[in-house]
C-alpha cells in the first residue's frame, strides 16, 4: 500500500476507544446520529415535496434552496448510514469502495453547499446593491446554468486529491473516511474552494447590508421630512429574504468553522491527538449543517410555515396554490420558500 494511502498511526487509539465505550455511550451516539440522519431527509425532502407541489414556489430564489436540498439529501442518504453502523457496531462496517465513495461524496456535497451559499450571495448583491443588472443576469434559464456549473465544479473537487495517488482514510474518531494528515499541495487544495467562497460571502454581504442600512437611512430622513418615496427599489420582502439568506449562511459557518479548526489543528499537528470527543462532535456538526435550512425557513418566513401547514392538513392542489391573477412579480415575493 502506497504511504499516502496509510492510515496515521496516530488514528490507531480510536479505534481502541470506539469499541471500549459504555452501552450508555453507544446508545446515546447512535441515537444522535439517527436523529440527525432522519431530520435532514425529511426536512429537506418536505421541502423538495412543496416546491414541486406548488408551482408558485418554482421561483428563481428557490431554485437554490432546491440545491442545498438535494445536497443535504446526498449527505444523509450516502454519508451517514456508514456512519451509524459504525457507531452501533463499534468497528468500521464496511470495505474499501464504500470508504473511498463516502470521503469523495463528503466533499463534494460540502463544496456543492458553500458554492450555492455563494451564489445565494451573489444573487442578494445584485438584487440589493446592483439592481439594473439582476433580471438580466438572473433568469431562471441563466441561474439553471449556474448551479448545474456549481455541481460540475463540486464534482471535480475531490479529484486532484484523488489522481495525485492519495486516497481517503478511516477515521475512527470521527467514524467515516477522511483524507489523510498530510501537508502537501494536494491535500490542502480543496482548502481554497472553502477560502475564495468566504471572501465573496464577506464582500456581497457586507456590500448588502451597507445599502439596506442606506436604505433605511433615506426612508428615514424622507418619513421625517414628510415626504412619501415615489419609487421601493428594496421591499420589505426583499429584505426579509435577504436575512433569512444570511441566517443559513451564519448556521454553515457555524457548523463547519469548528470542522476546519480541528482540520487545521491535525495538519499542524502533524496527526490525530485530541480527544476522542472532539471528533464525535466534529461529525455530528457536519451532520447538524444539513439539518438546520428547513429549519431556518420554517422559523423566520410566515410564507414557508404556512405551507408547512397546508402540507400536513393534506390541502387540494387548489387549496395550496395562489389566484393566478397576482402578476408574477407578486407571486415570486409572496411564494418564495425564503
Amino acid at each position: 500500500m502506497s504511504e499516502h494511502n496509510q492510515a496515521h498511526p496516530s488514528l490507531e487509539k480510536y479505534v481502541t476507544l470506539l469499541a471500549e465505550r459504555h452501552t450508555g455511550v453507544v446508545v446515546i451516539e447512535a441515537l444522535v446520529c439517527t436523529v440527525l440522519l432522519l431530520a435532514a431527509l425529511i426536512g429537506n425532502s418536505l421541502v423538495l415535496w412543496m416546491v414541486c407541489k406548488n408551482k408558485n414556489l418554482r421561483t428563481i430564489p428557490n431554485q437554490f434552496i432546491i440545491s442545498l436540498a438535494l445536497a443535504d439529501i446526498g449527505m444523509a442518504t450516502i454519508c451517514q448510514p456508514p456512519c451509524l453502523t459504525v457507531l452501533v457496531e463499534g468497528k468500521r462496517t464496511y470495505g474499501n469502495f464504500v470508504c473511498q465513495l463516502q470521503g469523495y461524496v463528503i466533499a463534494m456535497l460540502a463544496c456543492v453547499s458553500l458554492l450555492t451559499l455563494t451564489l445565494v450571495a451573489v444573487n442578494r448583491y445584485f438584487l440589493i446593491v446592483r439592481p439594473k443588472n439582476y433580471q438580466k443576469i438572473f433568469t431562471t434559464k441563466n441561474t439553471r446554468w449556474m448551479i448545474a456549473g456549481i455541481w460540475l465544479l463540486s464534482l471535480v473537487e475531490p479529484l486532484p486529491y484523488l489522481c495525485s495517488n492519495h486516497r481517503y482514510v478511516y477515521h475512527a474518531g470521527k467514524f467515516f473516511c477522511f483524507q489523510v494528515v498530510e501537508v502537501d499541495f494536494y491535500t490542502l487544495l480543496g482548502y481554497t474552494f472553502v477560502a475564495i467562497p468566504m471572501i465573496v460571502l464577506s464582500f456581497c454581504y457586507y456590500n448588502v447590508f451597507k445599502a439596506l442600512k442606506e436604505h433605511n437611512k433615506r426612508l428615514q430622513s424622507m418619513r421625517r421630512r414628510g415626504d412619501q418615496p415615489t419609487t421601493v427599489n428594496i421591499t420589505v420582502e426583499d429584505i426579509n429574504v435577504t436575512k433569512t439568506l444570511f441566517l443559513t449562511v451564519c448556521g454553515f459557518v457555524i457548523c463547519w468553522t469548528p470542522i476546519s479548526i480541528v482540520d487545521f489543528i491535525g495538519f499542524g499537528q502533524g496527526g490525530w491527538y485530541l480527544p476522542r470527543e472532539v471528533y464525535v462532535m466534529y461529525t455530528f456538526l457536519g451532520q447538524l449543517s444539513t439539518v438546520i435550512n428547513p429549519v431556518i425557513y420554517g422559523v423566520m418566513n410566515k410564507t414557508f410555515r404556512d405551507e408547512y401547514k397546508k402540507l400536513f392538513k393534506w390541502s387540494d392542489v387548489a387549496d395550496i396554490t395562489q389566484d393566478s391573477e397576482e402578476t408574477p412579480h407578486t407571486q415570486e415575493s409572496k411564494c418564495s420558500v425564503l
